[in-house]
């Protein structure tokens, strides 16, 4: 039996936080209903590279769920979407705040349709901020909480290379609903569950909230290297670069026997992890002084000869290479054609049999959940004339 037996989850969300969120919980066995707009679909579908006219970022956020196109602004498609709801678990949304509202679709309706319901909200700015109800994207998130200036090195603001605000959000919110899910297991209530891109941004922020309110501090750019320990950084080999982690005394002390270089160990300007960050730049300078006279794969066998962590950099292309990488990969199918796309990251015994390969095509299940909600297909007919699907 999969670990989430027996849930159902319509989900309402678009491009990627909230189909995130949902992919996870389909991967663990809910059983998902996307609802999309008629003819176009999630806007997601259109952006990127295609396979047989069909997005591949939204062919790995959609795998597993089943897709119905639905026009919740006619009166039989509310009629269709409260049908859905009477019977669902949760329903998880990503519109502009007061979008719900205006569909008479809001927190107080739903509860009442269902009152053991789990609604999930996913917005840029919270539910709440009346100052800031606008459209919201990874991107311009990034750029309004500072993180376009804690990335990179250069003067000039870096964003993140994927969209990592997004992901991070649609965990929150699968974290948070499964919570409510327990909840209402013991009290037989639902609830309502609220995330947003701003407040992933800041618990992703380490230490910098109370650094910043005690001592002014700004978190601001930092290259590859670690802001708190040394040495720890990106450094120059003899055939690439590679990523060394010996911040602590105990790895600093394997690095230098990795260096034959084990006088440091003494030395006053890198005795302790406060000397060795406050001589960062000179540490940096011995250590790779090191690295490009040798290769990778001799710096690879000493540095875990003595537990030091490294990593070569590769390209994302190189990675997928990797044996490592092919582990966590897995077929899915676009209409007759195979892709690999990513697997569920969290793996479980209880869920080996349920991986779920299919994408859907844009409305390719109205006719099964509306057969089921009691619709016949002469019904369905007039729908589709209508464009309500």
């Amino acid at each position: 039996m999969s670990l989430l037996n027996n849930v159902k989850i319509i989900d309402l969300t678009r491009f990627v936080a909230g189909p995130h969120c949902t992919l996870v919980l389909s991967d663990l066995g809910a059983e998902v209903i996307k609802i999309e707009k008629p003819v176009k679909g999630d806007d997601l579908r259109i952006i990127g590279p295609k396979l047989l006219n069909t997005s591949l970022w939204a062919a790995v956020l959609n795998r597993g769920k089943k897709s119905v196109s639905l026009d919740l602004k006619t009166k039989i498609g509310r009629e269709i979407f409260l049908k859905l709801i009477q019977e669902a678990d949760v329903l998880v949304e990503n519109f502009r705040p007061g979008v719900m509202e205006k569909l008479e679709l809001g927190w107080k309706t739903i509860k009442k349709i269902n009152s053991k319901i789990v609604m999930a909200r996913i917005s840029g700015y919270g539910q709440n901020n009346t100052v800031v109800a606008r459209q919201a994207f990874d991107a311009t998130i990034q750029a309004e909480t500072g993180f376009m200036e804690i990335s990179g090195k250069e003067k000039s603001p870096t964003m993140i290379g994927t969209v990592l605000l997004d992901y991070t959000t649609g965990l929150n919110t699968a974290v948070g609903i499964l919570a409510a899910l327990n909840k209402r297991n013991i009290t037989g209530k639902g609830d309502l569950i609220e995330t947003s891109l701003v407040s992933s941004a800041l618990s992703l922020s380490m230490g910098a909230v109370p650094d910043y309110f005690l001592n002014k501090s700004n978190f601001g750019k930092h290259g590859n290297s670690d802001r708190f320990s040394a040495p720890s950084n990106t450094y120059k080999a003899k055939n690439g670069f590679i990523h060394i982690m010996a911040g602590s005394d105990d790895r600093f002390y394997g690095l230098t026997l990795a260096m034959n270089k084990k006088n440091l160990i003494n030395n006053s300007l890198y005795k302790t992890p406060q000397a060795r960050i406050k001589n960062q730049f000179k540490i940096d300078r011995i250590v790779e002084n090191w690295t490009k006279n040798n290769t990778i794969t001799y710096l690879g066998k000493v540095l875990s000869a003595n537990s030091v962590p490294w990593g070569k950099v590769k390209t994302f292309s190189e990675f997928l290479r990797t044996k490592t990488a092919q582990n966590y990969l897995i077929q899915a199918k676009i209409k007759n054609r195979n892709i690999k796309v990513p697997e569920c990251a969290i793996r479980s015994q209880s869920k080996k049999s349920v991986i779920k390969t299919l994408i859907p095509s844009l409305g390719q299940n109205n006719s099964d959940v509306l057969r089921k909600l009691g619709y016949p297909k002469s019904k369905l007919a007039i729908f589709k004339k209508k464009n309500i699907f």
